[in-house]
Parts: C-alpha cells; structure tokens; sequence
C-alpha cells in the first residue's frame, strides 16, 4: 500500500506541475488588447473584405498568438497632438505667409484605414508616425494657401482650417490616419501685408466713427 500511496502521490505531483507549466505557457500566449490599441498577429494569411493579408487584427478583446508561426504588434490609437506650420508659403496673388495650427492625429481603429497604417507603420515608433503626419499636412497646408487670398486666410480662419481638413482627408486615409481637429492659431507675413490691411480697417472705423 506504501508503494502505491508513493506512485499517486508522485502522480499527482507531475500532473499538478504539468498543469502548471501548461497554464504558464498559455499565459504568455495570451494577449489582451487595451481599450485604446489594436493587436495584430502577424505570420499567417487571413481575408479582410476582398483582400488576403498576412496577419488578422483584434480590437477590444483577446487572441492566442500561435507559437513559432505568430509575432505580435501593439497599435496605439490614442490621438497624437501635432504642430503643423510653414513659412514662406505663398499665397494667390504671391504673398508669402506664416502659418501655425494644432491637429489632432490618430491611427484608425477600423478597416480598411487600419490595414492602410498597419502595411505602412507596423513596427515604426510613434514620432515616425507624427512625423509623416506632420509633412503631410504641412503639404496639404501650403496647397490649400495657394488657392487662397492673404484676406481670405486670415479673417476666416475656420473656413481655412475647414478646407485645409478637406484637402488633407483623402491622403491621411491613404497613410490609415484620421485628422480629428485642426485649429489654425496663427497667420502672419514678414513683409507687413497684413498688418497693412489691419491699419487700412482701423482707419476706416475710425472714419466711419467721425
């Protein structure tokens, strides 16, 4: 009886210490996505839409990453606060200007956006991603400048911003990124157009006035 006592005792000792290491094992195979990120398992083909890609993605929940075949990337989605500002940015009728604003970037939660910035970031650090954001729209800043008076810019700024979110749209989409705000905060020239225009307004409320 002593024997057999032995043998269950050392019996249920390995199948608690399998278990064990079973459940550790799962455990570093187990991944969970925070609320603002996305997991992608990249290693093995899956269909998105009409597409076959090379991973599979998982937002607001968890997937089991398949050893020696799987690898996973953590996507953030929380917004990316970006300075955007050009100098010497000639507007229509060949004034240059001075524009500063504030966007708010992120990667897209959604497909197809999100394989769009999956194909292109995956892999990248967060001030890659700002930076290519930024050229982008500091692009879109100076083509939407072009098309516009010095007058138009500055007393309508949120009809700029406005157009300047238009424009800037369809290439984000195209990187996977969606520009949620733009805000211009600042217009200005170095060679005193606009303050010329604001002396000439002032002269006139003055006249007016008398």
């Amino acid at each position: 009886m002593g024997a057999i006592a032995s043998i269950l005792i050392v019996s249920l000792f390995l199948i608690v210490a399998g278990g064990a290491a079973v459940m550790a094992v799962a455990k570093k195979l187990v991944y969970i996505a925070g609320p603002n990120e996305v997991l992608v398992f990249s290693g093995r083909k899956s269909r998105i839409g009409n597409r076959v890609v090379g991973y599979r993605s998982i937002k607001g929940g968890r997937g089991f990453r398949i050893p020696l075949i799987e690898t996973v990337d953590r996507v953030d989605l929380t917004n990316m606060v970006i300075d955007v500002a050009v100098t010497n940015a000639y507007s229509k009728g060949g004034i240059p200007l001075k524009v500063h604003g504030v966007a708010n970037v992120k990667v897209a939660g959604h497909e197809p956006l999100l394989g769009n910035a999956i194909e292109r970031f995956l892999g990248k650090e967060r001030r890659g991603i700002i930076k290519v954001a930024k050229d982008t729209l500091e692009g879109n800043l100076r083509g939407v400048l072009s098309q516009l008076t010095p007058e138009q810019v500055n007393e309508d700024k949120i009809s700029f911003a406005e157009k300047l979110l238009e424009e800037a749209e369809y290439d984000l989409s195209r990187l996977g990124l969606v520009l949620d705000t733009l805000k211009i905060q600042n217009v200005a020239d170095d060679v005193g157009y606009l303050d010329s225009i604001g002396r000439q307004k002032t002269a006139e409320v003055v006249k007016r006035a008398r």
